[in-house]
Formats: C-alpha cells, structure tokens, sequence
C-alpha cells in the first residue's frame, strides 16, 4: 500500500501484484470516484481542433489536469 495525501485526504493506495486486480480495481474505482477523474480514466482525453471554441479549449485543458491526476495516482508507489 502507498499513502496519498491530497489536501486533508489521505489513503493507503493499493499496489496491483497480480493476484489482487479485483480488489484493486474496486479500490481505485473508489479513490478516482472521489477525486473526480473517473471520466478521464475511462473515456480518456477528448482531442481538441483548430476549430475548437474557447469553451472547448478550456474543457480540453481541464481535463488534460484530472487526466494527469489520474495518473499520478495510478503511479504513486
């Protein structure tokens, strides 16, 4: 397990070793649920165009932020 501290929350993050995907699935379900990058781990980060409105730019950048998030969540050991 890996302590994160975000703010005044703190949790021992699973490590998946394989046998334990089931649990540590359900785990990260949770802690990404709670820190509102669900939608980023599964649907991933919606590419923006040259056309893009500002609105669609500033969505974009939002997201590209709990897209990395989410991954310095998945990375931390």
């Amino acid at each position: 397990m890996t302590t994160f501290n975000h703010g005044q929350f703190s949790v021992n993050l699973p490590i998946l070793e394989g046998k334990n995907y089931d649990r540590w699935s359900k785990q990260m379900k949770v802690v990404f649920g709670y820190q509102d990058v669900m939608d980023q781990v599964i649907n991933g980060v919606v590419p923006i165009t040259a056309t893009s409105t500002e609105t669609e730019r500033a969505l974009h950048k939002e997201s590209k932020k709990k897209d990395f998030k989410a991954l310095f969540i998945i990375h931390q050991r």
